[in-house]
């Protein structure tokens, strides 16, 4: 048997590390999986008789994720000033859609030239308009979506995308019966719920992307202070080997001054 451990690419929510952890452990030829969520990886142990890396990849990919090949150390992906800025705009567009949208339900000053009742035109493609961006700002999540369901392992992403998709339709239909003299169905728009499932969804991994990074810190910091080797003596001979090679019952050597390889 031999374990490796893969980088893997597009996991959002437990749904897709317990999806994927499923997959893998149903696979002939592996013995044991275990998938991460925050370090992002995959521990598997296979026979390296009847699959290779390539086969785990392939594995990797049927069930909707991505390899980034072999697992080597932990990366901090701080949250770029790119990503922050473009997080605030849509903060300050969500604000004003559900100004825009739902302002006048709880007697807000109105925008006139976007009033549903007086200019219906103006509001419906300023709803329009807007719940667009959110859509190319959630794209990643509609793909994943509908990646993991085509892919038979739906996850939180499908949800979802089917919650957004459901949302945009009803209101496209509404939106046609007005433009065809039903104006009262100006009232039945929920573009801007459609938006703002995906802003939220955004928000939460926002907040999640920073968490994640304070706790790949700390075991960053924590593996730093762990050496890679440690000396252990077999029948009175001295023996440089890996912390993976320790085995109970094993002296293991520690002089002055050097840090301690394993802790029982």
């Amino acid at each position: 048997m031999k374990k490796i451990i893969l980088a893997i690419d597009g996991m959002t929510c437990s749904a897709c590390s317990n999806g994927l952890e499923k997959y893998l452990n149903k696979q002939n030829g592996v013995k044991s999986a275990s998938v991460n969520l925050v370090m992002a990886n995959a521990t598997i142990e296979y026979d390296e008789k009847l699959l290779n890396i390539e086969n785990l990849e392939k594995f990797v990919e049927q069930a909707g994720f991505k390899s980034l090949g072999e697992f080597k150390e932990i990366k901090l992906e701080k949250q770029s000033k790119k990503e922050t800025i473009k997080f605030i705009i849509f903060t300050i567009l969500a604000i004003f859609l559900m100004y825009v949208s739902m302002g006048h339900m709880i007697n807000l000053p109105s925008i006139e030239f976007l009033n549903p009742h007086t200019n219906s035109t103006n509001y419906m493609i300023c709803l329009l308009l807007l719940t667009c961006a959110f859509l190319w700002y959630g794209f990643d999540i509609l793909k994943n979506g509908y990646k993991n369901l085509i892919h038979g392992t739906p996850n939180m992403d499908t949800l979802v995308g089917i919650g957004v998709i459901s949302s945009l339709g009803y209101s496209l239909y509404n939106m046609y019966l007005v433009f065809s003299g039903n104006h009262h169905e100006v009232m039945n728009l929920y573009f801007e719920s459609a938006a703002i499932v995906i802003y939220f969804i955004k928000l939460g991994r926002y907040i999640d992307g920073i968490s994640k990074d304070k706790t790949k810190e700390a075991i960053q910091k924590l593996v730093e202070i762990t050496p890679n080797s440690a000396v252990i003596k077999i029948d009175g001979v001295e023996k440089t080997v890996t912390l993976d090679e320790i085995n109970k019952g094993d002296i293991v050597i520690s002089r002055p001054g050097e840090k301690i390889a394993v802790d029982r």
